[in-house]
């Protein structure tokens, strides 16, 4: 066995200085030079990674760097980090019409050591002096983010504008149509006829076809491209348009590129599989002008000799898009190859030219059944048969990587027709299922007339003369296809020779076919008053734009009027202008580089993408919920980001983007509606003054997933954000070290429920800010279940409309891609009503070092110099974006215009006396604020000194510890009006202080109808004061919402809250200290609730206060425990009943004493207001007297009576009828009793 040893670990001895782990300064900036200071105190490996700062430039070269480094000192933790480039320039871009670039530095050294301070020298040299001033949106973008703002903000660029591409076309009538291959394709009469009116009067000579820029291939992602003319004019060739009129037998034949086929690239013909769309929109344009004249194929020059060939390159490509192995990315495969099957690839071949050779390229996926990357795979390719020849050698390889097999100039003898290849896997391993990601031939095919084919010229460099062998049938064509918008037809001669002039600078590309049996595009659609300008133009001024689809715009409209100038561009009309009517998610790109080149300036900033995402654009699986496309990036790990949405000019996004992932209209209205709760009609509280932070577990799951550093470093990570907020803001730590470990049978053998309900209950009371560091899931935080979606987690969520804003620094919560399953962030945006305002997260699995790091840098944006940000919460995140991987993973899940929900205004003053408090003494706040018209609210806390901690857990028989700050008991939580500039009030200081030698403080804050305030006073001294003599414990009575005092077995109504007032002349014990709780006890289970934090003193008051609960499932049984500021306890038991609905009821009538002498009282319960009368009668039936009491109040109610008739005298002994009757508005309900007079 192990032996056990303790080792235990003080990270820290002076936390507040060490926890303020990098900081950056800088030391001088002008417009030849930039030195910036880097100060580090190494706590986690987040602080060891290299720094990022975004640099304006005065131009797109890498300026000259010094770097020197100071304080060499050994890394206090075991660090994974390897010896890095000392430093580097990259994403050099321009960002908002500023050149910009990122320098990283890293501060690692040799021998697990690293440099406290790094100071940078930059030296600039300008390029030009043809610089402007920035506008607004520029320096709204950029004016926090670019660290030498002062100097940089004078290097932006007097450019011209782009020119733009609107194309003025001309009035006509457009029909659009798709292909789905290259190849020749016919339009014939009939099909012109059943769409077009009055087809006969149109003259053909005027008809022109348009395709997209990409020429039916998807938009490139590349960097620093211009924006393309949305259409192209292919040339066509119209059968019988020489007479000027459509004609039954005329047809219009043109040559056109479908989505995917083979392009030239690099002096390289490749298949481009374009992973997008499956057909090729194109557009069929009649002017209004019968002299305009469209685009036709001519005939080419040709030369008088060439070299001789009877032949031609033709490439068959097989692949079969049908599985996403990792449901992300563009890796799409053909269905797997077991171990011992074999797949067969059937390629028809006519007209191979006997004796040439072939090549034969083929590429496969590795997988395995139990994701075991040692697997061993066996790819035999056989021909004809299992027992045919095999081609090339057995390809061997292991895990789950690509492996390629390329074999060239085989000399096997094909058949002139079908071919079957089978690709064989012969592994000895079970666990073996590659798949077959494509399969290409390439091969010489003999010149015929018998077929349509294309294919490549054999020949590059030298004119060419084709031999068909006999002469030109009618009906066959033979056209140059090289350039798609620049198409030649070739003259064959009569001994069926053809000359042909040979390109240089592409592939030469040619097609054979005959008129009568081309494919004829069978439907074509009206568009109907089609523009391409609605959002191609350079009119528009907007800062905000919403992109989803059109039928969601109506829903949007109250949106668009918040964030005005606005506009909702549907993807329908920016797939029309930016991408000639393809579902390209490229065109959102182009349309958005547009909106920052050519519309009005200022030019918009931000960007909300309205629906969800995923990664199967063409819904090969069946059950896509795409809607507003995002773009998945394939690498060593794929993923999904908005951001490459907007990275037009380098890997930094040129706007802030957001997205509410909406399935639906219902979705986007509930949305809409959040919005307009939040922004013209907030709910203000000391909610927005309140900031959470939660930290996971440092025992789990490391070291198994990590290391000890790494478990530690979500609170050490938490602990530096929380050095970054400032003290006006009301700061609650949820650390999970801090809650105990219950038995569970899940993976890691505990969870933590009381961490749960602390969550559930600060997001009941309200938070401003809710941040988490450590693992997660799309599903679930934290080993320990700390949220659960299976769980129903979800539900149990109830912030009203105090919708706070998450920041949720984990592993993929943020997955919005998967078509199946809604994330935890989806579910949070999407609650109607409920849960958040906004979410921002991970889209896949982050490395911990990325994750404090962006999550660091969020705050320190929030928080900028001490104060909170007021720049919409999209511009916040958007500051953090420095073009790595990692920082695409963080989305905004929401409204990006949204702000955070916290007050941006300060007192101008704000003081206590005196100057120390006294235990079980006042103490007098007041101050001034010049933000808040008229009358409002105010709330002010005392919150004693922070208490370091130290706590220590296990892992493998080791001890370990981690030491923390946690917050300050809250000494006195009170409320007061104010109107006008100033205020003041009065506080009551407990007996149960920490008595550090730390100071307290006091925060305030204010609000009128529209906005709010804070402050507070940082540095009071607090000691013990004078002793007591009070021995009585406060007082406990139990109310409804409207004040009524309820008693035993009294009743309320069903759903209706009880008010539980406390009261006591020193004050209730708000300081949460263990065994000073205010504790609610369900009687029935005996289960106790700490309700110490629902505890709201009276407007002005220091004595008196309420608790509200919410309704209870059944009867109401339950005991009350509260301490006052001396710790005198008092309790009050209660039990009562829930009417089982809302309808008028009379409950517990007696009447006391009965019998009686000379005097008696009726008391009784009403379930609501009511006019109440009591009828006495004798056993005969004879009215002896009459009670009456109108608008009783619902609940406990006495009537008295003297015992006496209608004449004033007294009535005889004996027994006597009383009747009860209860009227209030349509209802009415009466009772019968008996009582006696006995004297």
């Amino acid at each position: 066995m192990k032996p056990y040893i303790s080792i235990v670990i003080f990270l820290f001895l002076f936390l507040n200085v060490l926890f303020s782990s990098v900081k950056k300064t800088v030391i001088e900036q002008n417009q030849t030079k930039l030195i910036i200071d880097i100060y580090i105190e190494a706590l986690s490996e987040a602080d060891l990674n290299p720094n990022s700062i975004l640099v304006g430039l005065p131009n797109l070269k890498s300026p000259i760097t010094n770097v020197q480094y100071y304080g060499k000192t050994e890394i206090p933790f075991k660090s994974k980090h390897k010896l890095q480039e000392k430093f580097s320039w990259t994403n050099i871009q321009k960002l908002k019409n500023l050149n910009t670039g990122v320098l990283t530095v890293s501060p690692l050294s040799i021998d697990n050591h690293y440099f406290k301070k790094t100071r940078i020298t930059i030296e600039f040299k300008e390029s030009s002096k043809n610089y402007r001033n920035p506008n607004i949106s520029e320096i709204t973008f950029l004016s926090n983010r670019i660290i030498n703002w002062k100097t940089a903000k004078k290097w932006f660029r007097k450019e011209s504008r782009k020119s733009n591409k609107t194309m003025s076309y001309p009035l006509g009538t457009w029909y659009q149509f798709f292909t789905d291959k290259d190849d020749v394709y016919s339009l014939p009469y009939e099909t012109l006829s059943s769409t077009i009116e009055n087809i006969s009067s149109i003259d053909p000579r005027t008809v022109s076809i348009f395709i997209g820029s990409s020429l039916g291939r998807s938009i490139t992602r590349n960097f620093n491209q211009t924006v393309s003319d949305n259409f192209v004019e292919i040339p066509i060739f119209i059968l019988g348009e020489e007479d000027g009129s459509f004609d039954v037998n005329d047809k219009i034949i043109f040559y056109c590129r479908g989505p995917s086929g083979f392009d030239h690239n690099q002096g390289n013909v490749e298949w481009n599989q374009n992973l997008y769309f499956n057909e090729n929109s194109c557009m069929l344009f009649i002017p209004s002008d019968s002299e305009a004249r469209g685009k036709r194929i001519t005939t080419s020059p040709q030369p008088e000799s060439g070299v001789l060939i009877d032949y031609g390159i033709v490439s068959n490509h097989i692949e079969f898009d049908l599985i996403n192995l990792s449901s992300s990315g563009l890796e799409w495969l053909d269905s797997p190859i077991e171990v011992g099957t074999a797949k067969p690839i059937i390629t028809q071949m006519d007209n191979y030219k006997t004796g040439s050779t072939f090549n034969l390229l083929a590429r496969f996926k590795g997988h395995t059944v139990n994701n075991n990357y040692a697997t061993d795979h066996r790819i035999k390719i056989l021909y004809n048969s299992l027992n045919g020849t095999q081609i090339g050698q057995t390809r061997n390889w292991s895990g789950n990587i690509f492996t390629t097999v390329m074999e060239n100039n085989l000399t096997l003898d094909l058949e002139n027709g079908v071919n079957i290849f089978y690709l064989l896997n012969s592994s000895p391993d079970q666990n073996s299922i590659p798949h077959l990601d494509y399969f290409r031939i390439d091969y010489a095919k003999k010149l015929n007339f018998n077929e349509n084919y294309s294919f490549f010229s054999p020949v590059e460099s030298q004119n060419v003369r084709f031999d068909f062998e006999r002469k030109n049938p009618n009906g066959i064509f033979f056209w140059d296809i090289s350039d798609p918008t620049n198409i030649f037809n070739l003259y064959i001669d009569n001994a069926g020779f053809c000359n042909t002039q040979i390109s240089h600078d592409r592939a030469n590309q040619f097609i054979v076919f005959n008129t009568n049996e081309i494919s004829e595009i069978s439907t074509i659609y009206l568009r109907n008053n089609q523009y391409f300008d609605q959002l191609r133009n350079s009119s528009i001024q907007a800062n905000y734009i919403i992109i989803g689809p059109e039928e969601f715009r109506d829903a949007s409209l109250d949106l668009l009027e918040i964030r005005r100038p606005a506009v909702y561009a549907s993807l329908e009309t920016i797939y029309d202008e930016f991408s000639a009517g393809n579902s390209d998610p490229m065109a959102m790109r182009n349309f958005i580089q547009w909106s920052q080149e050519n519309w009005a300036d200022p030019a918009p900033n931000i960007v909300l993408l309205l629906g969800d995402g995923g990664y199967d654009y063409r819904n090969i699986n069946g059950y896509s919920s795409i809607i507003v496309p995002t773009i998945q990036v394939q690498s060593s790990r794929s993923y999904a980001t908005d951001d490459l949405l907007a990275t037009i000019y380098g890997n930094i996004p040129e706007v802030a983007l957001g997205r509410y992932p909406a399935k639906n209209i219902q979705d986007v209205s509930r949305f809409v509606e959040k919005i307009k709760a939040i922004e013209n009609n907030p709910t203000f509280g000391p909610w927005r003054q309140r900031v959470t932070l939660i930290a996971d577990d440092a025992a789990r799951p490391e070291p198994n997933h990590g290391s000890i550093a790494t478990g530690q470093s979500h609170t050490i990570n938490s602990e530096q954000i929380a050095n970054l907020i400032p003290l006006s803001v009301n700061l609650e730590k949820l650390y999970m070290m801090e809650y105990p470990e219950v038995s569970d049978a899940s993976a890691y053998g505990v969870i933590k429920p009381e961490a749960s309900e602390a969550l559930f209950n600060s997001l009941e009371n309200g938070t401003a800010i809710i941040s988490y560091i450590g693992h997660g899931s799309p599903f679930q935080l934290a080993q320990e279940k700390l949220l659960d979606l299976n769980r129903g987690d979800i539900n149990q969520i109830n912030t009203g409309t105090k919708l706070p804003l998450w920041i949720v620094g984990t592993c993929s919560f943020g997955w919005f891609d998967d078509p199946l399953n809604d994330s935890f962030s989806e579910e949070l945006i999407k609650a109607d009503m409920n849960c958040a305002s906004m979410v921002i997260s991970t889209t896949r699995a982050i490395t911990v070092v990325g994750n404090e790091r962006y999550t660091k840098d969020l705050f320190e944006s929030i928080f900028n110099n001490g104060k909170i940000s007021n720049k919409p919460v999209g511009l916040i995140l958007q500051s953090i974006k420095d073009g790595s991987s990692e920082s695409q993973y963080f989305h905004l899940f929401g409204d990006p215009g949204l702000k955070i929900p916290m007050p941006k205004d300060t007192l101008i003053s704000l003081q206590v006396t005196p100057d120390t408090l006294k235990t079980l003494e006042k103490g007098i706040y007041f101050g001034n604020q010049i933000k808040l018209t008229g009358s409002g609210d105010g709330y002010v806390s005392l919150i004693d000194a922070d208490r370091e901690v130290v706590r220590s857990y296990d892992i493998s028989s080791e001890t370990y510890s981690i030491s923390y700050s946690m917050p300050g008991a809250s000494l006195f939580r009170g409320q007061f009006s104010f109107s006008g500039t100033d205020f003041e009030g009065e506080i009551r200081i407990p007996l149960d202080i920490s008595y550090s030698d730390n100071f307290a403080k006091l925060i305030i804050y204010l609000h009128n109808d529209s906005h709010d305030a804070i402050g507070v006073v940082e540095s009071i001294k607090l000691q013990g004061g004078d002793s007591t003599q009070d021995t009585k414990g406060p007082n406990i009575v139990f109310e409804t919402i409207h004040g009524e005092r309820l008693e035993q077995n009294d009743h309320l109504t069903k759903n209706e809250n009880l008010v539980v007032r406390i009261t006591d002349p020193i004050g209730i014990n708000l300081t949460n200290e263990i065994g000073h709780e205010i504790l609610l006890t369900n009687l029935d289970n005996n289960e106790n609730s700490n309700m110490t934090n629902q505890f709201s003193y009276d407007k002005n008051s220091i004595t008196s206060g309420t608790i509200l609960l919410s309704p209870f499932n059944e009867k109401i049984n339950v005991k009350i425990k509260a301490w006052d500021n001396a710790n005198n306890p008092s309790e009050k038991v209660i039990a009562l009943n829930y009417s089982k609905n809302n309808v008028l009821r009379i409950y517990n009538l007696y009447n006391f004493p009965n019998p009686f002498s000379d005097f008696t009282q009726f008391t009784f319960e009403t379930s609501k207001m009511s006019d109440i009368k009591i009828d006495i009668y004798s056993i005969g039936g004879k009215k002896i007297f009459s009670l009456q009491k109108n608008n009783a109040p619902r609940g406990f109610n006495i009537i008295n009576w003297n015992g006496k008739n209608f004449f004033g005298d007294d009535l005889a002994n004996g027994v006597y009828i009383y009747h009860i009757e209860s009227i209030s508005e349509n209802e009415k309900i009466s009772r019968l009793g008996r009582l006696a007079k006995f004297r």
